[in-house]
């Protein structure tokens, strides 16, 4: 009895193991070629943000549904003139790099940035050759991230530290 308990247990494990992964569908969210978007930004001197994620990163989901999706925050990227990026850390389709305007693997472009957690935003600044700005590891609460589209987009960022500009509120 032991025996079969046992032979239907390994059964019942190796069956659900191969059943999951069968059956599960990767996701749309690196459906979007970000090199338009790159390209968009260096053409026409918008500020430039990658999102570096990785397919099952939980907080990146959430940045998606909470964030990026949203109709005010798709607003005030458009008014600040701010092109986003998805970034897959794993992925092997060639983008190009801001800065170096060279094309290489999604997987190289994350340790050239030394992309270690998920989601990392990198925003990069056209009026100084796409230059990185900063970097912000971790999600951001879609206030958070409004904030900063109104610092990059009032020119800000050029006088004053983010926390002063949110200080003041808001005012360079």
């Amino acid at each position: 009895m032991r025996k079969v308990l046992g032979f239907l247990f390994i059964f019942v494990l190796a069956y659900s193991l191969i059943g999951c992964e069968s059956t599960d569908k990767k996701s749309n969210k690196f459906a979007v070629d970000p090199n338009p978007i790159i390209e968009d930004a260096i053409k026409n001197k918008k500020f430039l943000i990658l999102i570096f994620e990785s397919e099952n990163c939980r907080y990146c989901e959430k940045l998606h549904k909470e964030v990026l999706s949203q109709p005010d925050f798709k607003e005030k990227k458009i008014k600040n003139n701010v092109n986003i990026a998805i970034i897959d850390v794993n992925g092997d389709r060639m983008v190009i790099d801001p800065e170096t305007k060279e094309k290489m693997e999604e997987s190289a472009l994350a340790l050239v940035y030394k992309v270690t957690g998920y989601p990392t935003i990198v925003v990069f600044d056209p009026k100084d050759n796409f230059k990185v700005l900063f970097y912000q590891p971790g999600f951001i609460p879609k206030k958070d991230f409004i904030n900063i589209l109104d610092y990059l987009g009032s020119g800000c960022y050029e006088k004053i530290k983010f926390d002063k500009y949110i200080e003041k509120g808001k005012q360079c």
